[in-house]
């Protein structure tokens, strides 16, 4: 298997939940649906497009990051209810000084290395978020062997499933730090990961999944399955028709 890691730095960065309203509150990295659409952005490819291009290859993708701190932003947008226009106030969370790393694995090289190829030569502006908040390429990596291993410590990190009952706090890392900490729990999330799209592209979740966003101080208590990238290694979901 073939894997590539594509690293991306944002100075300001969001990622709502889909079923958020008023209040947008973001999740700490790129879930699944995003990462498929920064890759279309890459390629050139709608988000229908680039959809298809995982599923028919069975891209498998992950996520790890952190941010460097939080904020909230305050958007007055124009909407449209029964004909009236009006107006709403909307409180937007957004990450500072995101640093993350987008794994992707294929079992073809030639998926691989058009993935490296089109981040080497983006057609579109890579983004974190919204059209706004553009990312930086730091680096990308093609590794030509990838393995499959299981692990306990996984930090600043997402997995596919509800871990949030196989989750402990990592106490001893706790005990080491030189400053105060603020422990807060994983975060799970049922998030949508296949859609259908209609004659004017319109898309509708079909399929959602359970995603764990994991800290840097959790630890847990049942293995989980990881790909290897050299030195570093990712959970992942993989693209299925």
């Amino acid at each position: 298997m073939y894997g590539l890691i594509v690293t991306l730095y944002a100075k300001t960065a969001s990622f709502r939940d889909p079923g958020a309203q008023l209040y947008h509150e973001t999740m700490p990295l790129p879930p699944p649906s995003t990462i498929t659409g920064i890759a279309g952005a890459a390629l050139g490819l709608s988000f229908e497009d680039a959809l298809a291009f995982m599923k028919e290859n069975a891209v498998m993708v992950g996520c790890n990051g952190s941010s460097e701190g939080r904020g909230k932003d305050l958007w007055n947008y124009t909407k449209i209810k029964s004909g009236e226009i009006t107006n709403a106030i909307i409180i937007r969370n957004f990450l500072a000084d995101l640093k993350v790393e987008i794994f992707f694995a294929c079992e073809k090289r030639e998926v691989i290395t058009r993935l490296a190829d089109a981040f080497e030569n983006p057609v579109y502006a890579i983004t974190l978020g919204n059209s706004d908040e553009i990312a930086k390429i730091c680096s990308i990596e093609i590794f030509e062997e990838i393995s499959c291993e299981k692990k306990k410590i996984l930090t600043n990190t997402w997995l596919p499933g509800d871990y949030s009952r196989k989750l402990k706090v990592d106490w001893e890392k706790v005990k080491k730090a030189k400053i105060s900490l603020t422990l807060k729990p994983p975060i799970v999330k049922k998030l949508p990961c296949d859609f259908e799209f209609d004659a004017n592209g319109v898309r509708k979740a079909v399929k959602y999944l359970d995603i764990t966003f994991m800290g840097d101080n959790h630890i847990l208590e049942t293995e989980a399955e990881v790909l290897v990238f050299g030195n570093k290694f990712a959970a992942v979901m993989k693209h299925e028709g």
